[in-house]
């Protein structure tokens, strides 16, 4: 008799993989939400709280190396749901922090460390099982950070709603987080190794273990460009969650308004995941990741000339777009020029250049600020690190088929329209 054909799993991957980048992120970038209380509590400055989000964004990137690597090995699954644990656990734990220092280790290194364990493994489960709908299916995955970044406001009224202070709404999160990110990873599930899925512009099924392996891929040309090109253009992207806000309120935005912009970008980077998921798939991935890589350096021009509310509200939806284009395409930029066999390593090791260029970003901008007197001089140089990290990663896979645009996209322009229709087909 035949076999029965096994149920295609992908869109609960996508499902998991958004709840987990959800609460993973939204508990690394709360900290703004509490700045105030916390510097009235510690007695820190505005570049110490900044270092708190510096240490847990870049250990998250940091510890991606290890974490993408060990889901290839033992499943996506286990990784994820260590790495929500963990980032619960550090909620809680800086809870309770009597120091700063306690703080540091614990919102900073605690989250940081379980959002990096589970970051890589539910995108690149994701990977795994798309490659036609790749673009659209890492875009709404990842449109999780962009509503976890815009949650930042609402965490910050919870002191006031819970009748506590900044302790018990961290507990509170902690909880929050960890159920719910636990149940999320529970429904990574990877693709058998023999289960075959379409390719792209109609061509014949490949099997989910097709590509490279991690030694081959790490010792390429290809990849040492595509590290250097995305550590550069981090730089840019770091800047937004540490300092528009205090960057806002000098230029007369009272708190209330500047703590909304945080939101503002992840709202904004909510359609721009997936709105820039489906033009990558229709017209091509290559020419839609190098726009957002581009967008994101000269929108960080428009921030250094921002000079009231309109100017910095504008810039954050603007950016908020191109941000989350980036983040959206970029884990399919790397599953497409490498293969899908060892795509949790390879996203890992290279994410650890995020990690990089976040902890080198941060401090060097503070340093930038001090010494001229303003935001303006250190924004216009992260946006120039921006264009020519964009312009290394245009080198990257430059004749590589699948960054073409797809014949049928050229050949029939509303062909896109239709195809929407169809989006849910892996």
């Amino acid at each position: 008799m035949r076999a029965r054909p096994r149920p295609f799993r992908g869109w609960s991957v996508v499902a998991g993989s958004f709840l987990v980048l959800t609460l993973g992120f939204g508990a690394a970038y709360s900290c703004p939400a509490f700045a105030d209380a916390l510097a009235d509590e510690f007695g820190a400055s505005q570049g110490g709280l900044s270092m708190v989000l510096a240490v847990a964004t870049g250990a998250a990137f940091l510890v991606s190396a290890v974490g993408g690597p060990l889901a290839d090995r033992v499943g996506a699954r286990p990784v994820a749901m260590a790495g929500m644990a963990l980032v619960g656990l550090g909620l809680a734990l800086a809870s309770v922090a009597t120091s700063f220092e306690q703080l540091l280790l614990c919102y900073g290194g605690l989250v940081g460390l379980g959002v990096g364990l589970a970051y890589v493994p539910a995108i690149a489960t994701v990977q795994r099982w798309f490659v036609r709908r790749r673009g659209l299916a890492s875009g709404l995955a990842l449109s999780g950070i962009g509503l976890g970044t815009a949650l930042v406001p609402v965490v910050a009224e919870l002191p006031a709603r819970l009748g506590g202070d900044w302790r018990d709404a961290l507990l509170v999160c902690g909880a929050l987080v960890a159920l719910g990110g636990v149940g999320g990873a529970a429904l990574l599930t990877d693709p058998p190794p023999d289960r075959r899925m379409p390719g792209p512009d109609g061509e014949a099924a490949v099997p989910a273990t097709e590509g490279r392996a991690l030694r081959e891929v790490l010792g390429s040309r290809d990849f040492a460009l595509l590290y250097g090109g995305t550590l550069l253009v981090s730089a840019p992207i770091a800047l937004p969650f540490a300092y528009l806000v205090g960057s806002a309120q000098d230029g007369g935005v009272p708190r209330g308004e500047a703590l909304a912009l945080v939101g503002v970008v992840g709202l904004g980077s909510l359609p721009g995941r997936v709105v820039m998921g489906l033009l990558a798939d229709r017209l091509g991935r290559r020419a839609v990741f190098l726009f957002c890589c581009a967008g994101v350096a000269t929108a960080t021009l428009f921030w250094a000339a921002a000079a009231d509310r309109h100017a910095f509200n504008l810039f954050a939806a603007a950016f908020g777009v191109l941000y989350g284009g980036f983040v959206a395409l970029l884990p399919a930029f790397t599953a497409d020029l490498f293969g899908r066999r060892a795509a949790a390593g390879t996203i890992g090791v290279l994410y650890t250049s995020r990690g990089f260029g976040v902890l080198a970003a941060t401090p060097a901008f503070a340093l930038g600020a001090v010494a001229s007197g303003g935001y303006a001089p250190p924004l216009v140089a992260a946006a120039g690190l921006g264009l020519l990290g964009t312009g290394v990663l245009a080198t990257v896979g430059a004749k590589s088929r699948s960054w073409r645009r797809p014949r049928a996209a050229r050949a029939v322009p509303y062909r896109a329209a239709i195809d929407t229709v169809w989006w849910t087909k892996p």
